[in-house]
C-alpha cells in the first residue's frame, strides 16, 4: 500500500483527525450521514410497501374499468364477450351490486352487497383466513371488520334489509336471509363494509329477470384505465355508463405517491446537508494538520498527492456512513412492523385502522434499487464535498505551516 493510502487510512486521520472542534465535527458528519441514510431507507421501504399492498390487495380486487346500467341478461352476456376480446383486457366478469342493511339482533350496519361469478369469488377467497370452499345457495363472504362490528362468524345467519330502488319498477323493500360461509381479511378498507355472494343469489334480491347490473374489466396495465374507459365511450350504448378505479381509489394512490416523493425529497436534502458537513470537518482537519501536510511536501509529496489524501478521506467517510446507514436502515425497516405491534399493545390502541387508513398494518418493501441509489448518491455527495478541502490542502504554504507547527 502506498504512503498516500496509509495516511488516508490511518486511524487518527479517519477517526480522530484533529483536535477539539475538528474531532467533534468529523464524527458528527459521519453520524449525520448514517442516521439520514438509515431513516430515508426505512421510510422509502414503508412507502414502497404501501404502494405494493395498494396494488396487491386493493387494485387487484376492485375493477379497473366498470360498466354499469340496466339491460337484459342477453345484452350483458354480449357486452361481456365483446369487451373480453379487447386488447389490454385480461378479464371481464359480470356482477350485481346493491346497497343493503345488515341486521343482527339489535345491531344494524350498512354494507355493499356484491354478487360475483365463481372465478371472481375465487379471487376474493384467497384473502379468507379459512380454507376456501365453493359457496352454496344464499351463502356469503363478509368483511372481517364488518363481521367484528356485528359480532358474527362463519355459520351465523344475517338478515338483509334491501331498500327500494327508485329506478326499478315494481320493486319494494324486502328482507332476505343469508348464511356467513367465511370472512374476508384483506386488512384494507375493503373489509369495512363488503358482502360477497353468488351472482345468481344476489341478483335474485333485485328486480325480476335481472342477472347483472355491472361488468368489471381487469386490465394488463391498470394505469391505462382512463384511456380504455374513454375509448369504450365511443361505442357504448346510451343506457350504459363507465367508471374506472382512478375515480374511487385514484386520490388514495396519488396521495401515497406524493407522500413518498415529498419524504424522499426532504430526507435527501438532509443527506446532502450531512454530506456537506464534510467540508467544514475536513477544513478544520487541514488547519489542525497543516504542519503534517508541510512535512509530507518537504519529503517529496506533490500538491496532487496532498489533494488526493483528503479527497480519498471524503470518499471514505461517504462509504463508511452510507454502508452503516443502510445496514441500520434495513434493520429498522424490518423491525418496524413488530415495533408498531408492540406500541399498539402497550397503549391499547390500534394506530393503523382501516376506518382512517387504507391498510391495517405497516407494510415494508426493501428494494435493492433503493439501496444502490442511496449508497451511490451518498458517496458521490461526500466526494463532491471533499473537493474544496482537498484543493485547500494542496495549497498549504510549506514555510508558514512549518513555522506555525514549531511555534
Amino acid at each position: 500500500m502506498r504512503w498516500r493510502e496509509r495516511f488516508a487510512f490511518a486511524r487518527r486521520q479517519v477517526m480522530d483527525p484533529g483536535r477539539g472542534l475538528s474531532v467533534f465535527l468529523s464524527r458528527l458528519s459521519i453520524l449525520g450521514l448514517v442516521f439520514a441514510v438509515a431513516i430515508l431507507l426505512a421510510v422509502m421501504s414503508v412507502m414502497n410497501g404501501f404502494e405494493r399492498e395498494m396494488d396487491d390487495r386493493i387494485l387487484s380486487l376492485v375493477p379497473h374499468v366498470t360498466q354499469r346500467g340496466y339491460a337484459s341478461d342477453a345484452e350483458w352476456r354480449a357486452q361481456k364477450e365483446r369487451l373480453a376480446q379487447l386488447a389490454g383486457v385480461s378479464k371481464a366478469a359480470l356482477f350485481y351490486e346493491r346497497e343493503a342493511l345488515l341486521v343482527r339482533g339489535l345491531k344494524v350496519e350498512a354494507a355493499k352487497l356484491m354478487g360475483l361469478e365463481a372465478a371472481s369469488i375465487a379471487d376474493w377467497q384467497r384473502w379468507s383466513p379459512t380454507e376456501p370452499k365453493r359457496l352454496e345457495q344464499n351463502e356469503v363472504l363478509i368483511g372481517s371488520r364488518l363481521a367484528a362490528r356485528l359480532q358474527v362468524g362463519a355459520g351465523a345467519t344475517l338478515r338483509l334489509l334491501l331498500p327500494e330502488d327508485a329506478l326499478l319498477a315494481n320493486q319494494r323493500t324486502r328482507i332476505a336471509a343469508v348464511r356467513v360461509a367465511g370472512l374476508l381479511s384483506t386488512q384494507t378498507e375493503l373489509d369495512e363494509g363488503l358482502i360477497i355472494g353468488r351472482l345468481q343469489d344476489i341478483a335474485a334480491f333485485g328486480s325480476e329477470g335481472a342477472s347483472a347490473n355491472g361488468l368489471a374489466l381487469q386490465l394488463d396495465d391498470l394505469f391505462a384505465a382512463p384511456e380504455v374507459r374513454w375509448g369504450l365511450y365511443q361505442s357504448l350504448p346510451a343506457h350504459f355508463y363507465l367508471t374506472d378505479w382512478t375515480g374511487s381509489h385514484g386520490n388514495l394512490y396519488q396521495a401515497i405517491r406524493l407522500s413518498s416523493d415529498l419524504i424522499t425529497l426532504l430526507l435527501t436534502t438532509i443527506i446532502a446537508v450531512a454530506a456537506f458537513n464534510v467540508v467544514s470537518s475536513l477544513m478544520l482537519v487541514i488547519i489542525d494538520r497543516r504542519s503534517a501536510i508541510a512535512i509530507l511536501q518537504v519529503m517529496g509529496a506533490s500538491r496532487k498527492d496532498i489533494a488526493w489524501i483528503y479527497l480519498f478521506q471524503g470518499a471514505l467517510i461517504g462509504v463508511l456512513g452510507a454502508t452503516v446507514g443502510l445496514t441500520l436502515g434495513g434493520a429498522l425497516a424490518v423491525m418496524a412492523p413488530q415495533l408498531l405491534v408492540a406500541i399498539e399493545g402497550a397503549v391499547g390502541i390500534q394506530l393503523l385502522n382501516t376506518d382512517v387508513y387504507p391498510l391495517a398494518f405497516l407494510p415494508v418493501d426493501i428494494r435493492l434499487s433503493d439501496i444502490l441509489t442511496l449508497w451511490i448518491v451518498s458517496v458521490f455527495l461526500c466526494i463532491s464535498s471533499a473537493l474544496i478541502p482537498a484543493y485547500r490542502a494542496s495549497k498549504v504554504p510549506v514555510a508558514q505551516a512549518l513555522a506555525l507547527g514549531s511555534a
